[in-house]
């Protein structure tokens, strides 16, 4: 492999070069996370008399010979994280020069410039161009210093770019609070530049080939952090592909596809529907031990976009714009409450085939119901289904299932029994972050009893009502008894809000005239308990738990 400049640079002579940034790298993601943590290791160096550097990591740029270009495949946050960094300190010298005309001030603006690059109408000298979808906002808000610091922008990436130059102007004018004169400011940004310029370093790889410098990425990243995953196989498949952009295009369609669903996740719940089973430590290993031809890389890309849709309101019920079938989406808005994600890829298989949204349906059902018994009441380990739903999502690719009956047949398999979940059900008990799944469960004992009316979950209108309630001041029970039996389900009722507030920490008699005013179906049997009690908390959890094996059969 032929590598060309690589060395150890100071900030100053690294941005003193014309980059771009290619199309197809993500945009720019910075937030106050990644921002605080750039602005602490700046203010430690800065402290530091002794003159320390800071490695502010590794570089990799794609010097394409035949353009006469600079492409950066590693380091692009970086990079425009340190120019929005550079035009807010400019701001602030290029204020005082217009109060004061002093010399300092304008020299440092200028020396800023010189870094930033500068653009008119006839010719553009900036030392920095991004993709095209962020090129204009960041040219003219950032390297002109046209923003209107107030303004929120609409696209992600331009408002992550907004808040990051207000993140640092707030940094700054901090620093300057305390000085004294216009001298003092300028002594003090100054302490701030020459710290970034002179002691933050790079490390600066390049390479005349762009399938090296992605050779470069991988390796310098093959044991980097997960969330670089998606970037390392998108990387992998561009060199993989002979059509760069249009893998880039089918790269980006599938991103937009997914809107916040976890691209590295998808694409693993993806190669588990049609692959042998990887966590996601391995995924990297085995997509490139498999995929080593440009029409392999091709036809991959190509099924990650057209699945990504299907996976968006998969992992997104709430917002869904894909599936029409009522019945799949109240299921997959339920697997969502019960913390549901491994079957991700039964789903995705079942796409794959073309298998109807009907039968769809039935399967994503019978899966609910595995997760109500597995997972929320019987507390199996949710690793034994992943690798369980990998399975089934395999045969159902490999077309061994492509009967819905047969695929439900194989998932009841492996539901617990009748004789371990009931007894489960009648002792299993909530906590506060379990709200979502006792108002899931509540409701659909009512829509059992009552098939002619839905609850609303909308949290604002119906509430959960503890019938021993929360402050038992009012109430002869101990501390113990209070403590163990205030979350379990028999104890616990949906109510409206209204109600709900009346009924607050009310003795249970009180309570029931409130009870007996409500409609939904659960809650009249309540009203049967002429106290409340210990046992008849455990009494009526044994009849919803009577309910549940009929809800959720196996």
């Amino acid at each position: 492999m032929a590598l060309g400049n690589t060395a150890k640079q100071s900030m100053k002579i690294y941005l003193g070069e014309t980059y771009y940034i290619p199309d197809y790298q993500r945009e720019y993601t910075w937030e106050s996370n990644e921002l605080s943590d750039f602005w602490d290791d700046l203010i430690y160096t800065k402290g530091d008399t002794n003159g320390m550097t800071h490695f502010f990591g590794q570089i990799v740029v794609h010097n394409d010979e035949e353009e006469k270009r600079k492409y950066i495949i590693d380091g692009q946050q970086r990079t425009i994280t340190s120019v929005i960094f550079l035009s807010a300190l400019r701001k602030f010298y290029e204020e005082i020069f217009m109060v004061t005309k002093n010399e300092d001030a304008d020299d440092k603006r200028s020396e800023i410039a010189t870094l930033v690059g500068r653009c008119t109408s006839k010719k553009n000298e900036l030392h920095l161009i991004l993709g095209e979808a962020d090129e204009a906002y960041f040219r003219d808000n950032i390297q002109l210093l046209r923003i209107q610091v107030n303004k929120k922008e609409k696209k992600r990436s331009h408002e992550h770019i907004r808040q990051a130059f207000v993140f640092f102007c707030n940094k700054l004018e901090e620093a300057l609070a305390d000085c004294v004169d216009e001298d003092e400011k300028i002594d003090c940004l100054d302490s701030y530049y020459d710290t970034f310029v002179k002691r933050f370093e790079v490390l600066y790889l390049e390479a005349s080939k762009l399938e090296e410098a992605f050779i470069i990425f991988e390796t310098l990243n093959a044991r980097g952090r997960a969330l670089e995953t998606a970037d390392l196989l998108k990387n992998y498949m561009f060199r993989q592909s002979k059509d760069v952009p249009l893998a880039q295009k089918q790269w980006n369609s599938m991103l937009n596809a997914l809107g916040k669903a976890d691209p590295t996740k998808y694409i693993r719940h993806f190669w588990n529907s049609n692959h042998d089973f990887e966590r996601e430590k391995t995924l990297y290993r085995a997509i490139t031990n498999n995929i080593k031809t440009p029409k392999k890389s091709k036809e991959l890309l190509a099924e990650l976009v057209r699945c990504a849709p299907c996976y968006c309101s998969i992992s997104n019920p709430e917002d869904n714009g894909y599936f029409e079938n009522n019945q799949l989406i109240k299921s997959l808005k339920a697997l969502q409450i019960l913390k549901g994600q491994s079957f991700y890829p039964v789903v995705l298989a079942m796409k794959q085939i073309n298998l109807s949204e009907k039968d769809m349906a039935s399967v994503i059902s019978v899966i609910e119901t595995y997760v109500l018994r597995n997972f929320t009441i019987c507390g199996k380990v949710a690793n034994e289904g992943e690798r369980f739903f990998a399975t089934i999502a395999r045969k159902i690719f490999d077309e061994e299932l492509i009967i819905a009956a047969d695929i439900c047949d194989h998932i009841k398999e492996k539901i617990v029994a009748d004789d371990e979940f009931q007894p489960a059900f009648e002792k299993w008990t909530a906590n506060e972050s379990g709200k979502p799944k006792v108002r899931y469960i509540l409701s659909k004992i009512h829509e059992y009893l009552d098939t002619g009316m839905e609850i609303n979950l909308d949290t604002s209108e119906v509430h959960i009502e503890h019938i021993m309630p929360i402050d038992s001041a009012q109430w002869d029970v101990t501390e113990e008894i209070h403590e163990t039996y205030l979350w379990r389900l028999g104890n616990l009722m949906l109510l409206s809000g209204k109600y709900n507030r009346e009924a607050s920490n009310k003795p249970f008699d009180e309570k029931k005239d409130l009870y007996k005013k409500s409609i939904i179906e659960p809650n009249k049997q309540v009203c049967e308990y002429t106290k409340w009690e210990l046992d008849q908390i455990e009494d009526r959890q044994k009849k919803l738990a009577e309910y549940a094996i009929k809800i959720w059969k196996k």
